[in-house]
């Protein structure tokens, strides 16, 4: 019994530095939603910090090879947090998610049908330009400048 006690003391303190890494990162949030049941449960989240920067998954922390401010935005659901709760050093409250669906999963909120299938008609439009070949001059890709 003792030494589960103390395991149990062990996950406190390794839970405890983990937070404190977290706090940290300058995207790093916790705001709270209801859930199904009414009960307000607390939600890690991570803010992209301004254009240029790369995009960072709101769920997960996990910076993209994307850039803020790019067409590549499209490529995912991006809500910016309007209710004060974004509390992040990096000042910002703009977040990236896969998809509608993880948005609302995670933020226990709705999108409706038509604000999906513009977003779906978005990302699609971007992934179809993403696919067209380069222009290439004598075997070497040029920038196209738009």
């Amino acid at each position: 019994m003792d030494d589960y006690l103390a395991s149990l003391r062990d996950l406190d303190v390794i839970n405890e530095t983990l937070m404190d890494a977290k706090t940290e990162d300058a995207g790093f949030n916790v705001i709270s939603r209801r859930d199904s049941g009414g009960k307000t449960k607390k939600v890690e989240m991570y803010t992209s910090s301004g254009i240029g920067t790369c995009i960072r998954d709101a769920e997960t922390g996990e910076y993209y090879n994307e850039k803020v401010g790019s067409k590549d935005e499209d490529l995912y659901f991006k809500i910016s947090l309007s209710t004060g709760e974004c509390t992040s050093k990096n000042n910002s409250s703009a977040m990236y998610f896969q998809s509608p669906a993880h948005y609302m999963s995670c933020m226990k909120s709705t999108v409706s049908p038509a604000n999906i299938a513009r977003w779906e008609a978005r990302r699609d439009a971007r992934i179809a330009e993403l696919k067209k070949p380069k222009p290439t001059v004598r075997g070497a890709q040029i920038a196209v400048i738009e």
